[in-house]
């Protein structure tokens, strides 16, 4: 008889098979464990035939042969019980095997069954380990009983327990099953020698003798899978790895927080750090252009935790482009806030109106020796959100109406300006300074300082600084 694994372990002692004759040509065959392995299970081998259990129904007549999979493993807590939770068992329909009522006859055609059976009674029949997935696949279908036929098409009965699989089916997905194993032990074996290699390279400090090496790129999405179990290793997803991925995570986002909610706080955090670091970037390219306001409303409109940066307390975005009042009965004069927000405790409203970071801040010349004046840019700016809380205060109980906001307050409405860029100078930054602590009501703030304020809060999440401290 062939054995499961013949080269690796030593011969296991053979049961014996037990048949019942249920009509002519059609035997159930039971088996009955040897001796050592009820004794090594705790279980009386003056008793044995008390512990036969049925492996095969062979029907020549109808042409079939079920397989009833069984753990054989004395050692198994399930010994003798279903190998599978679920799958109950697995008839060959059409295969023309016959009948078959001693050992020899089964032997020859437990010889015959398709390559991915276990052929060998004592090591339990059934399917191979490298195609535990199709009984993964059934079980999750709730199927008890798989039907590999060569006469009927592939189906699941009425009441969703058998499922029949056309064998021509049955073997393309066999055939994927072996190259997808075949393919992942040739690249294992490749991403294995790389990181032994990279190990190696590491330790001896020489990169021009012992150069690191990669996974190549040709070695496609299953090397870079299998290569992600090794930190010595590289991985570049594609783009559309990338997706998938992106997809996964998120189909999967409720049962991860439910499972593994410190990896997905983690991923979260590691995300959260990447996305600031780009915006840190992206924020750097733009303060270097000199860029159009719409521009700059569009970055604080898709990032609008910026804005939270501008406040000492947490704010939420109201709306963008809000009408704030003041049009007249011609329809012309109406004042537009760029943001209109409110603390998301109090319920306070404030507004917000962003320029350039090219506005000047200050005049060119001096006006007394060492002191500047505000440029007629931010000191128009300045009136221009006075002028728009103004009005909004006014016109408060009609836009709330309206809108239907009615969670919104205004006890003490702040606005907040972003504008221009730091001077350089001593004496131009002490001006500056003068001008906007004194200003009331209104907080100015340039933009290179809410760059820095997203520069530090990325250098405070960064993992390096939280290590340490």
């Amino acid at each position: 008889m062939a054995r499961l694994f013949p080269n690796d372990i030593g011969t296991r002692p053979s049961g014996k098979l037990l048949f019942e004759e249920v009509h002519p040509n059609y035997n159930e065959v039971y088996y009955i464990p040897p001796d050592v392995a009820l004794a090594e299970a705790g279980l009386d081998p003056a008793k044995a035939e008390s512990y036969k259990k049925g492996i095969l129904d062979i029907n020549g007549q109808n042409d079939y042969v079920t397989i009833i999979p069984i753990n054989t493993l004395p050692t198994h807590k399930d010994f003798l019980q279903g190998k599978y939770a679920d799958l109950l068992s697995i008839t060959l329909d059409g295969f023309g095997y016959g009948g078959a009522k001693t050992e020899d006859e089964v032997i020859d055609l437990l010889e015959n069954l398709p390559s991915c059976f276990v052929k060998d009674y004592d090591y339990g029949l059934g399917l191979r380990k490298d195609y535990r997935f199709i009984v993964d696949i059934l079980e999750d279908l709730n199927i008890q009983t798989l039907v590999i036929s060569k006469k009927d098409s592939t189906s699941i009965d009425e009441k969703g327990t058998i499922c029949t699989i056309k064998y021509s089916d049955f073997e393309q997905i066999r055939k994927t099953i072996d190259r997808i194993t075949r393919e992942a032990r040739q690249v294992s074996s490749e991403v294995k020698k790389i990181s032994a290699h990279n190990v190696l390279a590491f330790f001896l400090e020489d990169e021009t003798k012992y150069p690191h090496k990669d996974i190549r790129k040709q070695d496609g999405t299953l090397a870079r899978l299998i290569a992600k179990s090794s930190p010595v290793l590289p991985v570049h997803l594609s783009k559309v790895e990338q997706s998938a991925a992106i997809d996964l995570v998120s189909s999967n986002k409720s049962k991860m927080a439910k499972d593994q909610p410190e990896a997905l706080v983690k991923l979260r955090n590691d995300i959260d750090l990447v996305t600031l670091e780009k915006l840190v970037q992206t924020y750097e390219e733009m303060l270097a252009k000199k860029l159009s306001e719409d521009r700059w409303q569009a970055l604080f409109n898709e990032n609008p935790f910026i804005l939270n940066m501008a406040f000492g307390c947490p704010i939420i975005k109201i709306q963008d482009q809000a009408y704030v009042g003041g049009r007249k009965i011609s329809g012309s004069g109406e004042k537009i806030a760029d943001f209109l927000v409110k603390n998301s405790l109090s319920n306070n409203a404030a507004l917000i109106e962003i320029k350039t970071p090219s506005t000047s801040l200050l005049n060119k010349t001096s006006y007394r020796d060492g002191v500047y004046v505000a440029s007629k840019d931010l000191s128009g700016s300045l009136n221009q959100v006075l002028d728009q809380r103004l009005k909004f205060q006014q016109n408060i109980f009609a836009i709330k109406n309206n809108s239907k906001l009615y969670a919104m307050e205004t006890y003490h409405v702040q606005g907040f300006l972003i504008v221009g860029t730091m001077p350089t100078e001593d004496d131009k930054i002490k001006s500056f300074e003068l001008f906007r602590g004194n200003s009331k009501d209104i907080t100015i703030i340039t933009f290179d300082e809410l760059l820095e304020k997203l520069k530090h809060l990325h250098a405070f999440l960064s993992p390096n600084l939280m290590e340490k401290n």
